[in-house]
């Protein structure tokens, strides 16, 4: 991937933001922070500087949880609209959406394979119930042909992921208990076997 292509997105009050990335050679990362750092110091080892955003119009309901990045695509979901939108950011300055992807539940992560296999983990309309895997298609030009198929998982699937040699999809599932705790279901993972 060229290297204006390359970018990392986070989306942060329901906005995905493409960013190029400093980090000094060595350099600690990652604090837990009371309030936004607003002014940096000259010697800091990181520096963000914003190429473009996306907002959904939506604020403060935690949209633009998970991304993931596909060629010239970012897969966003997006928690309040319960869908992965699907971003056009070849252009880092003017993202665009070009679609979403909607399936039974919630959609709470999303991971896409080298090849563009794509895997949503949906959690089921009733959060205690078995939730499912969605595959779609990375490269699929509309909503319409994106969706590949199914597969049922554990109660409330968090997680998604990809192994290495992509043959398998992982699912974390959480098994949340009901909110009067008469519905328990156990956590459990899922390995699914993927085709080549």
């Amino acid at each position: 991937m060229p290297s204006s292509h390359r970018r990392a997105a986070a989306g942060l009050t329901a906005a995905a933001v493409a960013c190029s990335l400093a980090l000094a050679p060595g350099a600690a990362f990652g604090a837990i922070v009371a309030d936004p750092i607003t002014t940096s110091a000259d010697d800091a080892a990181l520096a963000l500087t914003p190429l473009g955003s996306y907002e959904t119009g939506v604020f403060d309901e935690g949209a633009a949880e998970i991304v993931a990045a596909y060629g010239e695509r970012l897969f966003v979901v997006n928690a309040q609209a319960a869908t992965v939108d699907v971003l056009d950011y070849s252009d880092p300055t003017a993202i665009t959406k070009e679609f979403e992807i909607a399936g039974t539940g919630v959609a709470n992560s999303v991971a896409v394979r080298e090849d563009g296999l794509g895997v949503i983990a949906l959690e089921a309309p009733v959060k205690t119930d078995a939730g499912s895997l969605l595959f779609f298609d990375a490269n699929a030009v509309d909503a319409g042909s994106t969706v590949l198929g199914s597969v049922t998982v554990g109660s409330l699937p968090d997680m998604v992921t990809l192994s290495t040699d992509g043959a398998y999809a992982v699912a974390a599932n959480e098994g949340e208990p009901s909110d009067d705790f008469t519905i328990d279901p156990e956590g459990s993972i899922s390995v699914v076997s993927l085709p080549g």
